[in-house]
């Protein structure tokens, strides 16, 4: 894991325990839509098999 990746979780460690839980729904909808994205442009940016 690189230092940023560590700094991502650390960050989201500290907010995540000041959040409501409809803070925590929101936050977690977002970052689950940003996952799904991420591998949906992964998997699109990936050369075509034959």
């Amino acid at each position: 894991m690189s230092e940023q990746e560590k700094k991502i979780m650390e960050t989201c460690g500290k907010l995540v325990p000041l959040l409501t839980e409809v803070e925590k729904e929101k936050f977690l909808s977002f970052t689950e839509g940003m996952a799904f994205l991420t591998a949906r442009l992964t998997c699109d940016s990936a050369p075509e098999r034959k």
